[in-house]
């Protein structure tokens, strides 16, 4: 029979389950005891807490403006479903947020929530197993990129002309094996990748990531951050390995094609629908820095002979170079250095799919802060995708991960209702029996956290 007619549920206790969620690892993550020390002395009638916590339950479903809030006003299922007493006014949610991001060092201690939500829901990353002296040694990858925030027609500080000619912000982001955010810094949009304050930001992002694993890390970033300072630098580092995409700068190609014909191990016949030609690998040791260490610079230098069936009078030649400090194998750097684009995807989801690319305040201090509290909140999206990729019969296609809005379309959003009675409050969730499974794994695995 088909629906004749429509009405409105008078009770506001129906919402997504998802903001329960979000909830509990508000209190898993420290986030709660972090912003209410930093709150005023005197008790406000609505807590710091419960001003993070209504931004954290806008950001998971992608709602990024402080004005969103407005559509919950007077929703019981919103306000307990994250423990709130009352939902905040915009206003109000826009003046508390703003006081605590220019009057405290929030900004600075948001990281360490991310890596407490790690630690205590037992999240593991994705390892690269390596053979190096007949011993296995156990990586993890910790990629460092930048990512243009177009924020166009704005007058927000900080903002300006980026390097591919939009007008935004330039932050940087850090992330390790498997998604995980470690890091991340707003930057004025007129920075380069290699601007002041790198070096600290990589370093800084380094000690963050070891204390949350226990393998060695290797970082891994494109040519942008080339820099004979910075090399040395990791060198130096405890537990750290590197691949980094050599700048070419001025560098003839020819001369990298007389050195691969030099020194290559590998040499290959280069062959695809179109082209022919040859690829060399291999390596050669450069003197770095004042200290003149000798590091590895692997190569890929391809010399493309013929196209479309046609002879070249003079060979096409393509160069990849890398800088390292680990005995790999010019194939398995090559590798492991092209797997960056899937870093490129984390920042994908987290602009467009959480929608942070347009930052809501004219500030650059609150806009920082808002930047990092939204990395704390795709941590916590991380920390669901991981149960999904486990669950077997909820009819997803098989995946080694879930993307962010794969997270908040099917799990974050299941309908549930909330009831009370004999001193309990109770969500009862509307969905198949495989999804419930997933969703109370999730919820009481956060409870005894």
């Amino acid at each position: 029979m088909l629906i004749t007619d429509i009405k409105r549920n008078e009770g506001n206790n129906i919402g997504h389950v998802g903001l329960a969620l979000i909830g509990e690892m508000a209190r898993v993550c420290g986030l709660d005891t972090l912003v209410d020390r930093l709150g005023p002395g005197k008790t406000p009638q609505i807590k710091e807490r419960e001003i993070f916590r209504t931004l954290a339950g806008l950001m998971c479903q992608g709602k990024t403006d402080f004005d969103h809030v407005r559509e919950y006003y007077g929703d019981d299922f919103f306000a307990t479903s994250l423990g709130l007493g009352r939902v905040p006014s915009a206003e109000i949610l826009r003046q508390r947020f703003q006081r605590i991001a220019l009057e405290t060092d929030l900004d600075a201690q948001l990281p360490q929530c991310s890596i407490e939500l790690w630690k205590k829901t037992g999240m593991q990353p994705e390892i690269i197993e390596m053979t190096r002296d007949k011993k296995k040694e156990h990586w993890v990858r910790l990629d460092v990129d930048v990512s243009i925030f177009d924020n166009a027609d704005t007058e927000k500080e900080g903002a300006s002309a980026t390097y591919d000619k939009r007008f935004g912000f330039a932050p940087i982001f850090a992330h390790l094996g498997g998604g995980w955010l470690v890091n991340a810094k707003l930057r004025p949009g007129s920075s380069h990748s290699s601007c002041e304050g790198t070096d600290e930001f990589i370093l800084e992002s380094l000690g963050y990531a070891k204390s949350m694993v226990d393998a060695n890390i290797l970082v891994v970033a494109d040519s942008g951050f080339d820099s004979q300072d910075r090399l040395e630098k990791l060198f130096t580092q405890s537990r750290t390995g590197f691949i980094i995409k050599h700048n070419l700068r001025r560098e003839p190609v020819d001369g990298w094609l007389a050195t691969a014909r030099e020194h290559a191990q590998e040499v290959e016949n280069y062959s695809t629908s179109r082209e022919k030609g040859r690829k060399y690998r291999g390596f050669v040791m450069r003197e770095v820095g004042k200290k003149k260490r000798k590091i590895r610079q692997i190569f890929e230098v391809t010399e493309v002979l013929s196209k479309d069936g046609v002879f070249m009078m003079i060979p096409e030649v393509r160069v990849c170079v890398l800088w390292t400090n680990l005995e790999f194998e010019a194939e398995q750097a090559l590798k492991l250095y092209r797997k960056r684009g899937t870093s490129e995807q984390y920042h994908g989801e987290f602009k467009t799919e959480m929608d942070m690319e347009r930052l809501p305040s004219g500030k650059f201090a609150v806009n920082a802060t808002f930047l990092r509290l939204g990395m704390l909140v795709y941590n916590m999206l991380r920390v669901a995708s991981v149960d999904l990729v486990v669950a077997r019969m909820l009819g997803l296609k098989k995946a080694n991960r879930r993307r962010t809005k794969t997270v908040m379309r099917s799990m974050m959003n299941i309908c549930a209702r909330i009831t009370r009675h004999a001193r309990k409050v109770i969500l009862h969730v509307s969905c198949p029996e495989p999804w419930f499974k997933v969703v109370s794994d999730l919820f009481y695995r956060l409870k005894t956290a």
